[in-house]
């Protein structure tokens, strides 16, 4: 699949409850959306993580996944070493 063959694009940025900056981008394709979201923090504590969801029909439910993968590397894996 070529790069340029999207329909639409959109990219955001926000500060989840943990205040780490995430950006999420929703790419629109004929058959699908696909969405990544990143945290990369500049600062200590240093983090780089990276979540993609796909789905057929939502960027909501593609987003939804690559939400909770993002999640479960940078979260879950902190409070499972810290107890």
């Amino acid at each position: 699949m070529n790069p340029n063959d999207y329909i639409n694009r959109r990219v955001s940025r926000f500060f989840n409850e943990y205040n780490d900056e995430i950006e999420m981008e929703i790419i629109k394709y004929q058959s699908h959306y696909k969405v990544v979201v990143t945290i990369c923090q500049e600062e200590a504590p240093f983090k780089d993580y990276i979540g993609i969801g796909t789905d057929r029909q939502s960027g909501r439910r593609a987003a939804r996944i690559a939400l909770k993968e993002i999640y479960s590397k940078a979260y879950w894996k902190e409070k499972n070493i810290n107890h």
